[in-house]
């Protein structure tokens, strides 16, 4: 094994030094106030917002089977229950959409008719698409070169909110095959820090080291610092990441509904998306407003097309090699992305260092990368086995 400086403050780091530590390498993320604390500066949990997508991507930070994060989230009396839907919202029209499909296509038949549903049934194909497209360039494999072009977009008449919400195809198939999860305890729903925390607790447990300035030597680095942002090729001055204006309130008032509200609203200037819960003493909100958009550099940068996003390539920084792996990378930026692209990087930095393929498609290979073992019979009793 190796030792390994993860440069950072946010998910991929995070998600690379749990994974790294957990097949023996030595590993130090280097900063000085972890995002992903809710003491830290500019904590990351209100801008992940109160919804868990793609929970497999944070159970693996656990145990590959996941059983153990939904043991330590017991363990702190909080349950992993699917959302009940989001309130879509446009103008005078409401909508309350279902995650799960065919739950979707009747939603939207019984509102709108069975032509709408029959238009919406051709959005979610497109969006599969659109999906398996990402998981091949970026998310479930480093992109290392420019890759082809996404799937174009799917022309499609459908009224308002429809309309606004089958605009990001990604976002619409990760929640329709994974679901929309929420952490409940016993007086109601919560935010994600509860599991942000047993992640941080769970980098104590693995002897990951939380430095700002560490004097040794690494045999690799990964980089999840985004690139400074760099003129496109046809000369436009490079723009950081637009990312919402992000609020967190808290009053005595109970709200309407004793259980998670998730509302997105469009209005001409963009979406506003809101999470409201009560917690049996008080309501909080998170508001996510895209009509009043900040410049993130955490982000990256406003990429011409997903293509132009830079690859995961090792340098040469004096003698220590170096991966870039950040939310610019051909991943995304999404919470559920970033994690994933801490996978990726942990795959290459591993193999690096050891040679070993510990992917997920090495099936000869388990999770924490060594060989797997197998139960094989000889003259009525059981031999263990080595799977190579």
């Amino acid at each position: 094994m190796g030792t390994v400086h993860i440069l950072g403050d946010e998910l991929v780091a995070l998600a690379a030094a749990l994974r790294l530590a957990r097949i023996g390498h030595d590993v130090t993320i280097v900063t000085s106030s972890p995002r992903w604390r809710a003491d830290a500066q500019r904590p990351l949990a209100p801008e992940i917002g109160a919804t868990l997508e793609l929970p497999s991507a944070w159970r693996d930070l656990f145990a590959k089977s996941g059983r153990a994060m939904e043991a330590e989230l017991a363990a702190i009396n909080l349950d992993l229950v699917e959302e009940p839907g989001r309130h879509l919202r446009a103008g005078d029209e409401t909508v309350t959409m279902p995650t799960e499909r065919a739950a979707q296509i009747h939603a939207v038949r019984d509102r709108y008719g069975q032509d709408t549903a029959n238009t919406w049934r051709e959005v979610l194909n497109h969006a599969d698409t659109v999906w398996q497209a990402r998981r091949r360039n970026g998310v479930e494999n480093a992109v290392t070169l420019r890759p082809g072009p996404l799937p174009q977009p799917l022309p499609v008449d459908l009224c308002s909110p429809l309309a606004e919400l089958s605009a990001d195809e990604t976002q619409l198939a990760v929640t329709r095959v994974f679901g929309c999860w929420n952490l409940v305890g016993p007086h109601g729903p919560t935010d994600l820090q509860p599991l942000l925390d047993l992640l941080d607790h769970r980098l104590t447990k693995r002897a990951v080291t939380i430095d700002p300035a560490p004097t040794s030597t690494p045999d690799a680095v990964i980089d999840t610092i985004p690139p400074t942002p760099r003129r496109s090729w046809w000369h436009r001055a490079p723009q950081a990441w637009s990312a919402p204006t992000v609020t967190v309130t808290t009053s005595d008032e109970p709200p309407a509904s004793t259980g998670m509200d998730h509302t997105m609203e469009w209005k001409p200037e963009g979406l506003i998306e809101t999470w409201t819960w009560w917690d049996g003493t008080h309501t909080h909100r998170i508001c996510h407003d895209h009509t009043h958009p900040v410049a993130d550099p955490t982000m990256g940068t406003v990429w011409s097309a997903w293509r132009d996003r830079p690859p995961m390539t090792w340098s040469q920084h004096g003698s220590i090699p170096t991966l870039p792996a950040s939310p610019a990378s051909h991943g995304g930026p999404e919470p559920w992305a970033r994690l994933l692209t801490g996978a990726l990087a942990t795959y290459l930095v591993h193999e690096r260092l050891t040679g070993e393929d510990i992917r997920p498609t090495n099936k000869a290979i388990g999770a924490a990368g060594r060989p797997r073992r197998s139960h094989g019979s000889t003259n009525g009793g059981f031999a263990r086995k080595l799977v190579r």
